[in-house]
């Protein structure tokens, strides 16, 4: 089983794979950022993180770090994002 915590280490949801914990996590992290454009704060220094931790194992298995993007533009799941590479500036 995966837990999802908050920084504060409350349990947000469990998921019984890590695939399953991390599709929720980025649901969450959607959810912050629609929230951040919602409500009209500044967010600029705002930094948010969550864990996945993996119950049977006893340890952190992921974890999540955002800085919700109040603009309105939509999240972007990590999964649907590249990195950035030289050859791909050229």
């Amino acid at each position: 089983m995966f837990e999802i915590r908050d920084e504060r280490e409350n349990v947000l949801d469990t998921r019984p794979t890590f695939a399953e914990a991390e599709l929720r996590l980025e649901e969450i992290c959607a959810e912050a950022t629609e929230q951040a454009a919602a409500s009209g704060e500044g967010t600029k220094d705002m930094t948010l993180s969550w864990t996945i931790y993996d119950t049977e194992a006893g340890a952190l298995a992921g974890y999540m770090l955002l800085s919700p993007d109040d603009s309105g533009r939509p999240y972007v799941p990590i999964s649907q994002t590249r990195p950035t590479r030289q050859e791909d500036l050229a």
